[in-house]
């Protein structure tokens, strides 16, 4: 992965740093959306970060707390760390967000208990804060002029529905599984995980998020990849042969996010149907390890049988050019004919087993809409975590 990094930006593209603006818009236009950070300062602002910590250097710069919460947003203005309404103000973000049918996963970011600000393990405090934080977001997203498939709002904060119930948020809602604590580095929070994703049957998280009205799962790729899709209770599942038929014959359509989508299961997201959130979205990068130019607006411009064959089989020194092709040739999903929309839904609805019927999902369909069951790659954290 480190390799695919490199490469871009030795040939001319430097991912920008992830949760910034730049980021954030590069990942909404090249591919079909993305997912983003959100975090309350002390001023009541909501700003793009990912980390409940600043790094050594910026800890110096401020001159005070390790927690982002600690801070006001001109503080961390400071360290080029943007508000979200400077997100909301971009207006080719937000006009493809509006109109060219994509989709923003957000998420809501609880303090580090440690935070002497927004912190403390008293579950009224945190509670409280999570209220507020979810309060304004929805505020903020509310004066966008989305529709509902346009955005998800989701956290790892334990009975999030619940606050956002509370804090009368009217998008769609998703709770993130298993729950992740706020403490310890990323070794010991994958540690503290464990038990509660071993217990979590994937069967049973789908089953739920789908009963409660969720529009989609939030899925962790260890569920369907590697080794540890075989230490959870319940039935395996996977991304190749039976137990890959065994998912979507369980989903019937409901869509499942998964993240990260690595550059090696790619492919086979895409081939069941799925959503991946990839961290490589370099431009640059145009084939795949498993073979075939790489494409990665599936659902914004989607390909038809005859380009994807075309892509799929072309010789590696000819993806450049097709990709490039295609992009000038292929037409958005905002500009298809509303009959051209239903043709693609169509060919999905077969393809997958979605459940819900045609006319049903035409009339989640729009030039600014796509309906939930969709399979899309989404930018994480806009182009791609930092791997530095």
């Amino acid at each position: 992965m480190g390799n695919i990094q490199q490469q871009s930006m030795t040939e001319g593209w430097v991912k920008p740093i992830e949760n910034s603006i730049e980021s954030i818009r590069h990942g909404m236009v090249h591919t079909d959306g993305v997912e983003f950070d959100l975090r309350l300062t002390t001023d009541g602002q909501l700003v793009l970060f990912h980390d409940n910590f600043l790094s050594p250097t910026q800890i110096e710069q401020l001159g005070g707390s390790k927690w982002v919460e600690d801070y006001s947003s001109e503080e961390l203005a400071e360290l080029n760390i943007p508000l979200f309404q400077t997100l909301l103000d971009d207006e080719i973000y937000t006009n493809a967000w509006r109109e060219h049918g994509k989709v923003a996963c957000v998420e809501l970011k609880m303090p580090h208990p440690r935070s002497s600000i927004a912190g403390s393990v008293n579950p009224k405090k945190r509670e409280k804060h999570a209220r507020t934080i979810a309060s304004l977001a929805n505020e903020m997203l509310n004066d966008v002029g989305l529709d509902q498939q346009n955005v998800v709002i989701y956290s790892f904060k334990r009975r999030f529905r619940h606050v956002c119930a509370r804090a009368n948020v009217n998008w769609p809602v998703a709770q993130l599984q298993p729950a992740t604590p706020e403490v310890g580095n990323r070794r010991m929070k994958r540690l503290l995980t464990l038990p509660s994703f071993m217990w979590l049957s994937l069967a049973f998280h789908l089953k739920h998020q789908k009963m409660v009205g969720a529009p989609m799962l939030p899925c962790a790729l260890e569920y369907l990849h590697g080794a540890t899709r075989h230490i959870t209770l319940g039935r395996t599942f996977g991304l190749e042969g039976y137990t890959s038929r065994r998912l979507n014959r369980l989903r019937k359509g409901y869509q499942a996010y998964v993240w990260p989508m690595t550059i090696e299961v790619e492919g086979s997201l895409r081939a069941l149907g799925l959503t991946g959130l990839t961290d490589y979205t370099s431009p640059e990068f145009v084939t795949l390890p498993t073979g075939g130019a790489r494409w990665t607006r599936w659902a914004s411009q989607p390909l038809d049988v005859e380009r994807q064959a075309l892509l799929q089989n072309a010789e590696p020194e000819h993806h450049a050019a097709l990709i490039e092709e295609a992009t000038r040739e292929v037409t958005p999903w905002h500009e298809l004919t509303d009959i051209e929309r239903k043709g693609f839904l169509a060919s999905w609805r077969k393809q997958w087993g979605w459940e819900r019927d045609l006319d049903e999902l035409s009339r989640d369909a729009s030039a600014k809409t796509m309906p939930w069951e969709v399979s899309r790659m989404i930018g994480h954290r806009g182009s791609g975590k930092d791997f530095n």
